[in-house]
């Protein structure tokens, strides 16, 4: 077969089923960190997210020393020495002892997840080809296929891995993939920097693309490897947003909008350093509503305080911007669940105006000028007026599509 000619797991036939992974480490580059976790580490994170994966063989030559697997790891693994050889002459030395279809991965490579999988679902055997087409790190395999003395010999078909598809609903757009060789300091570095993109949503407000993001960067850099965890960044940025609403609430504005731009960016930390670690838990799922109540806060302290301050249309301002707020998320929801999308990608006007629509980000900007160049009143009715605006544009692009899908669907029948 072709190197690109595999087909893609929906144009697929339902493959036979994969429950096992061989990690295979020939030296002791899979030892080496990258992102906070050494490359061997990844990739049992990695392997034990597969649910199809039910046990994971790690091979390894006896002078190697691998370490055992952290208690992140829910899959059992096993260990077995090899002889010290290629990939393909590790797997049959132990041909014998793995399953009828398994996965196989160089432990010496940053491989995407999304590879993972695609190798899970495909019917017949293939290996993944790195950039450089020179290695097949990464291969789904029937152990008939090892009675060859090599993988072309076995007709295993070769696919480059940077000729698949690799649009990415949940970073919102079009995310390289990778399948990158770390044997080196330079290569390490250059793993960092792909490991930065991969974890980068796609759909950013100015703010974010602009100035957020080398500061996020900056500081989870910092962060990966050492014991502060993703949750912990959570919980301090949320006791910092609610203090950015005491601040407004009291009056100190500049302070406050200030601060706000701290919470900005430190939103964007806790994430990136759950992806980048494979620490994702199931409470950092639910950030967006800490996230939602600690940004409403803001809008109503700063209603509160300038109606004090004698602008007496401030507090409905408050309470328009918090409902527009909510209106915004709950259409935002229904698209996520009515066609497993999200808006920004529904239409190439959607993600572009995305970099300027009503956010707590574009707020928080608005706020830091305004307040600063002493019309806090002003610069907040505006906000509620872009957020009422950014709402409506929303919301009537949601009933449009749906509309338009209605009679597609009508008319098909």
């Amino acid at each position: 077969m072709a190197a690109g000619s595999a087909r893609t797991p929906e144009a697929a036939p339902v493959a036979a089923r994969v429950s096992q992974a061989v990690v295979v480490c020939l030296d002791e580059n899979p030892l080496r960190v990258v992102g906070g976790i050494t490359l061997f580490e990844r990739l049992l994170r990695q392997l034990s997210e597969l649910d199809s994966i039910a046990s994971i063989v790690v091979l390894a030559p006896a002078a190697i020393p691998m370490p055992p697997p952290s208690s992140r790891i829910r899959k059992p693994v096993t260990y077995r020495n090899v002889s010290p050889g290629g990939l393909w002459t590790a797997l049959r030395e132990v041909r014998t002892d793995l399953d009828e279809h398994f996965i196989v991965v160089a432990a010496n490579f940053l491989v995407d997840q999304r590879l993972l999988a695609w190798l899970i679902a495909q019917p017949n055997d293939a290996m993944l080809l790195a950039d450089d087409r020179n290695a097949g790190p990464a291969a789904r395999l029937g152990r008939s296929a090892l009675e060859s003395p090599d993988p072309g010999a076995a007709g295993v078909g070769m696919v480059a891995a940077g000729a698949l598809p690799s649009y990415w609903e949940a970073m919102h757009g079009e995310v390289p993939l990778h399948l990158h060789r770390v044997a080196s300091d330079a290569e390490a570095d250059a793993g960092w920097r792909i490991l930065l993109d991969h974890i980068q949503r796609r759909a950013q407000e100015l703010p974010s693309r602009y100035f957020d993001q080398f500061f996020e960067n900056l500081i989870v850099r910092r962060l990966a490897g050492t014991r502060i965890t993703a949750n912990q960044v959570t919980i301090f940025t949320t006791i910092v947003g609610f203090a950015v609403a005491a601040f407004f609430y009291t009056g100190w504005l500049r302070v406050g909008a200030m601060l706000g731009i701290v919470v900005e960016v430190l939103d964007g930390v806790d994430g990136k350093l759950a992806r980048i670690t494979r620490t994702t838990s199931r409470a950092g799922e639910y950030e967006h509503i800490l996230d939602f109540f600690y940004e409403n806060s803001w809008y109503l302290a700063v209603g509160l305080y300038l109606s004090r301050a004698g602008f007496p249309h401030a507090l409905a301002a408050a309470l328009l911007m918090i409902l527009f707020d909510l209106t915004d998320t709950l259409v935002y929801a229904a698209v996520d669940v009515r066609w497993g999308r999200s808006l920004d990608n529904l239409s190439p006007f959607l993600t572009r105006f995305r970099l300027i629509a009503g956010r707590r980000n574009i707020y928080g900007w608005m706020f830091l000028f305004g307040f600063f160049l002493a019309v806090p009143a002003q610069v907040f009715y505006i906000a509620t007026a872009w957020a009422g605006v950014t709402a409506a544009v929303h919301t009537a692009w949601m009933l449009r599509e749906g509309l338009a899908r209605q009679r597609l669907a009508g008319s098909s029948a």
